[in-house]
């Protein structure tokens, strides 16, 4: 009898011997496991992160690029503008001069806004802008080009009043192309900085002809290009602070 006993003594000591080695197992099993997938979280978040920073960059070098695609554009436009301001081939009539200068400095503003859409410009108010201005200026274009025809056939000659003028005129168009480069920080600010220099140009130009033009409807165009871009600037400069 007590050797039976002793048997399941040890029986049951070995039974208690192998839950302890299966339990001790169990737990370790769990906790290589856990251990893994902490692991295998954390790898997973780095590699998240740098995706997402990956992304980041990227969207920022294709921001850069397209202001500096938008600034190459602005440049060679301005540097069309300025090759048929100056010089200013005299013509014996100041309007006359005046007529063409605002037709060139119309149509490279309207391309200018159309390169603004061009290069990624989505901003919901310089948009807006934009496509004013490329359907205003193109219109008062072909008025200016009828009064160009005109005059140019009318063959009225004024020398005197287009040499004061043209003193006037080539002075503007030398501080207009001393004007600062535009700041790049964005496609906005580079697009709103370039158009307030074309405005300012547009109405130093209207402002000095009205001192020197016998033409009364020189006189009402001028000053609604004086009356249209001045508020214009003052706008431009208030939404690119």
């Amino acid at each position: 009898m007590k050797e039976y006993r002793r048997y399941w003594i040890i029986a049951a000591m070995i039974g208690v011997a192998f839950l302890l080695i299966a339990a001790f197992t169990t737990a370790n099993w769990y906790h290589s496991k856990s251990k893994a997938a902490d692991q295998s979280a954390m790898t997973n978040g780095v590699h998240d992160s740098s995706t997402a920073l990956s992304n980041k960059n990227l969207d920022n070098v294709s921001a850069e690029d397209a202001v500096n695609r938008y600034l190459t554009r602005e440049q060679e436009l301005t540097t069309n503008l300025l090759k048929e301001l100056k010089p200013m081939e005299a013509s014996g009539n100041g309007s006359l001069d005046y007529v063409k200068a605002m037709i060139s400095l119309n149509e490279a503003t309207t391309l200018l806004s159309e390169s603004y859409k061009t290069f990624g410009g989505n901003d919901e108010t310089f948009k807006l802008l934009s496509q004013q201005t490329e359907k205003k200026l193109p219109a008062e274009n072909e008025t200016m080009k009828e009064l160009m025809d005109k005059y140019a056939r009318e063959e009225h000659k004024n020398e005197d009043m287009e040499n004061a003028y043209l003193t006037d005129f080539n002075a503007l168009v030398a501080e207009f192309e001393k004007a600062g480069k535009t700041d790049s920080s964005s496609l906005e600010h580079a697009f709103s900085q370039t158009l307030i220099q074309y405005d300012q140009l547009a109405v130093n130009l209207s402002t000095s002809i009205l001192e020197y033009t016998d033409y009364n409807e020189i006189v009402t165009m001028a000053q609604k290009i004086i009356n249209d871009r001045k508020p214009q600037i003052e706008e431009l400069k208030k939404l690119t602070q």
